[in-house]
């Protein structure tokens, strides 16, 4: 397996915790997990970008910023939704961005892949579907379900954004300036809806800290690296591997439940990765 896959899947893991550190932020709001996750990260990643010449300018610094508010939009439906379903809904409907960002690099990019890449990744959605089927839409988990899923469509957006502007930017450069896009759209958006920014219990602001170093500062970083390397279509689809990864963590640190059906579902999507890695490779 090659070093950019490998730094793909660390990147994984890492915005694995992304869901655990969101349920533990509680009764933080959803909009301030996404805030205090980027106000701690910003000063980190610019400054880093700064001391290394690294940071974008011009075309490509704005193009970010506005790939960092499509984040923030992401990040502030998703958190919402983790709050009315379970995680491993949340997650997966949230990463169904392999398929909008998959049939746009099919047409505008004309990648072309066999079967040896689409079985697998049959398999890859149908064992994901698996994982969150027995609970999908009950009660209130609908509202969750359908923010995860708008969600989903502007975290595609964010990656496509990101991985256009990878071609001329470092990975460091990339992230800061799309954290900084991040930061100034969830400040104005809590400014105008008035949500306190502090008086949160401990718990909350150890969540925050882990959402911003574990999640975002190292997954994040390394999924936008390596985004530069690897095909459209196997990033949008390795990405699936998050939620499998909040599940088994939602049920060792939250005490969710994984049943024999979602159980089957994670190694159908393991397997189908696997399978896609060895048949895209690098493009």
């Amino acid at each position: 397996m090659s070093r950019v896959v490998v730094v793909f899947l660390i990147g994984a893991i890492g915005i694995s915790w992304a869901a655990i550190f969101g349920r533990l932020a509680a009764p933080a709001p959803p909009v301030m997990v996404a805030l205090w996750r980027m106000i701690f990260a910003a000063p980190f990643l610019v400054g880093l970008a700064l001391a290394r010449g690294e940071l974008p300018r011009g075309r490509d610094g704005w193009v970010l910023l506005v790939g960092g508010a499509l984040f923030a939009l992401d990040l502030t439906l998703w958190y919402t939704s983790l709050t009315l379903t379970s995680i491993a809904n949340a997650t997966l409907l949230v990463n169904t961005t392999s398929l909008s960002i998959g049939l746009w690099s099919w047409f505008t990019q004309g990648e072309r892949l066999g079967w040896r890449f689409w079985a697998p990744a049959a398999l890859a959605l149908g064992g994901a579907g698996l994982v969150v089927r027995a609970d999908l839409g009950q009660g209130e988990a609908v509202w969750g379900d359908v923010l995860a899923i708008f969600g989903s469509f502007a975290y595609a957006a964010y990656l496509i954004v990101v991985k256009q502007a990878r071609a001329r930017c470092t990975a460091l450069g990339a992230m800061a300036m799309a954290t900084v896009g991040a930061l100034v759209s969830l400040l104005a958006y809590a400014l105008v809806m008035r949500v306190p920014l502090t008086g949160y219990p401990p718990n909350a602001w150890w969540s925050f800290l882990g959402s911003a170093f574990v999640t975002h500062i190292l997954g994040m970083t390394c999924i936008v690296w390596s985004l530069r390397y690897l095909r459209s279509t196997f990033a949008a689809l390795a990405l699936l591997a998050q939620p499998v990864g909040s599940t088994a963590l939602a049920w060792l640190v939250l005490g969710e439940a994984i049943g024999v059906e979602q159980g089957l579902g994670a190694l159908a999507v393991g397997v189908g990765v696997v399978l896609c890695a060895r048949a895209a490779g690098r493009g």
